[in-house]
């Protein structure tokens, strides 16, 4: 299940995150799951979003209305999660405070063996690297690269397995690609800047994230797995959130009673 939660911003302070934001998220969702009756391993969330400006490594949000989504592969502790969520009067991020204001279950697309999909949070294909003596750090896989589609493919069959999936349903499961957008590509060459970015997990090891529009090719229920529980490592640390091209299928809004 997919849930996006709609915020306002409390006005007073800067009102910024660090760009980089994803580890802040995970602390605050670490406190709101250990206080739920059940636990699961297989969950994701975006970064924050709202009109903003970028300066000084921070983001400004000009907006009352901050978003976050939020996805589980188990609808009760989808739910448990959003309900506990709504329960903090105030959330804060940084220098930025807010107000959980509603919530809107998103309807599933018809998952096929071919989905066009944008990151909306980084997705990552390797483990934390490590800098040589001379502080040279490696380089990031071409996400081109058969390379980068198996780095994917195999952390989401150990997941799929550590899910329940049984040895002969992973075996359905072999045609895989990620194709990524090729207008994004073009983009990146020609303007000389690099496919990856490197982020930090929550043990603040460097970590290679991609924010690219993709083509991925596989079984539908590749594409169930990866849009309930994020695509790549550290999803639980919300990297490797997904959504479709072109925005979701259609919601059904819920807002908390004044």
């Amino acid at each position: 299940m997919r849930i996006k939660i709609s915020f306002l911003k409390v006005h007073g302070g800067s009102g910024t995150v660090p760009l980089h934001h994803q580890k802040i998220i995970s602390s605050f969702m670490d406190e709101v799951i250990r206080e739920l009756p059940s636990a699961s391993p297989f969950f994701n969330f975006s970064s924050l979003k709202g009109t903003s400006k970028v300066q000084n490594g921070q983001i400004r949000f000009l907006s009352s209305k901050v978003s976050l989504v939020i996805s589980a592969a188990q609808d009760d502790f989808a739910k448990e999660w959003v309900e506990k969520i709504f329960e903090k009067r105030l959330v804060s991020f940084a220098k930025l405070t807010l107000v959980p204001k509603s919530y809107e279950i998103i309807t599933d697309p018809e998952f096929k063996t071919e989905m066009k999909y944008v990151c909306i949070s980084p997705m990552t294909p390797q483990p934390p690297f490590a800098s040589d003596e001379n502080g040279a750090i490696p380089d990031a896989l071409d996400p081109r690269s058969q390379e980068f589609s198996d780095a994917f493919y195999n952390t989401i069959m150990d997941q799929m397995e550590s899910a329940g999936f049984t040895q002969e349903q992973l075996a359905k499961f072999a045609e895989f690609e990620i194709v990524p957008d090729p207008s994004y590509i073009d983009k990146i060459l020609n303007t000389h800047k690099k496919f990856a970015r490197i982020y930090k997990n929550n043990d603040s090891l460097p970590i290679f994230g991609y924010l690219l529009p993709f083509t991925l090719h596989a079984h539908p229920q590749v594409q169930k797995f990866v849009w309930d529980c994020g695509i790549g490592l550290y999803t639980n640390q919300g990297y490797g959130m997904i959504d479709l091209v072109g925005g979701v299928a259609p919601v059904q809004e819920f807002k908390e009673e004044e």
